[in-house]
């Protein structure tokens, strides 16, 4: 089981990390920066394809895979040359790797939403002998205020958030609901009640929300609005991270993605395409993070030769890309230190 689970998060991560680098190489190709290969995977060669310009390998670990510009570290005559190119220009490739991540994140959610739909604020089925039975709720019941708390205002998401947060932290009180049932108003009055579930106790009423499929444009504009609530919300859980250290317990390493992905599968394709969202957009944003060798940091680097009017050493940029190469490989180690043995 943990070699498949292995094989499944190597192919898992491949993907996302091959389409983050499709992201440079188009737009390389676009803009007339000559890149040298495009390599799937890490490692010796298994097979190579040369294309009109560019060679395209396989190679032996499927662990991701790189795009090698024609001097990107090194100087060159050739005006092709990554170094050589106008500095939008090369703005404009390494900002494509985070964003085709962002783009991917997108796709999926779209696809969540028009295979499996999403939750609305509204009651689909009610659990016999339930606090919800016993309160009068009834399937096709549409929650419009909850504990003094309009929902009518809030998107689905929002509302279905608020509806959970309430009912899990009353603490087995009462709480109002106002629901709307064929256009009139009902306000009723239910007590959740205490369950235990896998070990774990937690408040419910007993019902479960209706769900919804929307149209092919209606969910590209939600998956637009759901990756941008996330990326909102990791920026937050980054910036307690760096500024107040909350947090580092819970980064994890290839380990525990390993772990994860394997979880994932088991428990079905949508918690795999689930997963698959929160692992490229933290890809994406994580690239953007202002650090040597990551796309951050040469975007920041960039910004200082447009500054400056004149490029950086070679020398002197290779030498900051390295050491924080380095100090990247390091944190990898010591996560995944932690994710084997714990501390």
């Amino acid at each position: 089981m943990f070699t498949t689970n292995i094989l499944i998060a190597l192919i898992f991560l491949s993907i996302i990390v091959m389409i983050h680098e499709l992201g440079h190489f188009l737009v390389a190709k676009a803009v007339g920066i000559y890149a040298e290969e495009f390599s799937i995977g890490m490692g010796p060669r298994l097979l190579k394809l040369q294309g009109k310009e560019t060679e395209y390998s396989l190679r032996l670990l499927p662990v991701g895979g790189y795009v090698k510009f024609m001097g990107e570290d090194e100087e060159s005559s050739d005006p092709r040359a990554f170094r050589n190119a106008k500095v939008w220009k090369r703005v404009a490739v390494i900002s494509a790797g985070p964003i085709m991540n962002f783009l991917l994140a997108v796709l999926l959610f779209a696809i969540m939403l028009t295979a499996w739909g999403y939750v609305v604020p509204e009651i689909g089925e009610v659990i016999p002998d339930s606090p919800a039975e016993q309160a009068g709720l009834q399937p096709g019941d549409r929650f419009v205020r909850l504990e003094g708390t309009d929902l009518s205002s809030l998107s689905s998401g929002a509302a279905v958030n608020t509806i959970r947060s309430k009912i899990l932290s009353s603490e087995g009180r009462p709480i109002e609901v106002v629901v709307d049932r064929n256009g009139s108003l009902h306000t009723l009055t239910v007590t959740p009640r205490l369950v235990e579930e896998d070990g774990q106790k937690y408040y419910q009423i007993g019902f479960v929300f209706a769900t919804g499929k929307p149209h092919l444009f209606s969910a590209i504009g939600m998956s637009v609005t759901s990756t941008a609530n996330m990326l909102v919300k990791m920026i937050e859980l980054l910036g307690g991270l760096f500024f107040k250290g909350q947090g580092i317990g819970d980064i994890t390493g290839p380990v525990g993605i390993v772990k994860e992905v394997g979880r994932a599968a088991q428990e079905g394709i949508d918690q795999i395409i689930t997963l698959g969202i929160v692992i490229t957009a933290n890809l994406g944003l994580i690239n953007l993070i202002p650090f040597p060798a990551l796309d951050g940091g040469r975007l920041v680097l960039l910004l200082i030769e447009g500054l400056r009017g004149k490029p950086i050493d070679a020398r002197k940029e290779g030498y900051i890309h390295l050491v924080g190469f380095v100090l990247l490989i390091l944190l990898m180690l010591v996560v995944t230190y932690k994710d084997i043995f714990g501390f």
